[in-house]
């Protein structure tokens, strides 16, 4: 069995999981609705149909061998990606979303080039365009207070 059809099982293991672990989930009734509660279930549709999409590809390329999973030098990579988004969590403690966020999105965006060339002005409008989409679905949309950051509060 190919590695896709094993994560897209697997996910379809964990949308259910999750689905019915969400069922013993008690809201306040004071919540506008949709509002946060939709989020979960839109996040597991969209990986329902990724993991369905994964299960089909498995299928169709059965018979086509697979390259080695990590490419070299692709655990050293994945590890400085991991310890990124740990460092980007702890600085948003401290300094909140609207601060971070944009440095973040540049440096995961120089982190995920590979061997592409990046300019800065074009990262730099990026990181703030997404950075503003978030803000705008988690705060006016999903109506989440997002952090705001200990030395600002």
């Amino acid at each position: 069995m190919r590695r896709d059809t094993k994560t897209g099982i697997a996910g379809l293991i964990g949308c259910a999981f999750f689905l019915l672990a969400s069922q013993s989930i008690k809201q306040p009734a004071k919540l506008l609705e949709p509002g946060p509660r939709l989020f979960p279930y839109v996040a597991v549709i969209l990986i329902a149909m990724s993991s369905v999409a994964l299960i089909i590809k498995g299928v169709k390329e059965r018979k086509i061998e697979e390259k080695p999973y990590f490419p070299k030098g692709g655990i050293l990579k994945i590890s400085k990606s991991y310890l990124m988004l740990v460092a980007y969590a702890i600085a948003m403690t401290w300094l909140g979303f609207l601060i971070t966020t944009p440095f973040a999105t540049v440096a995961f965006i120089y982190d995920l080039k590979g061997n592409s060339r990046v300019k800065l002005v074009p990262s730099v409008i990026i990181a703030v365009l997404v950075t503003a989409g978030l803000y705008a679905m988690f705060v006016w949309g999903f109506q989440v207070k997002l952090p705001a950051g200990i030395l600002f509060e």
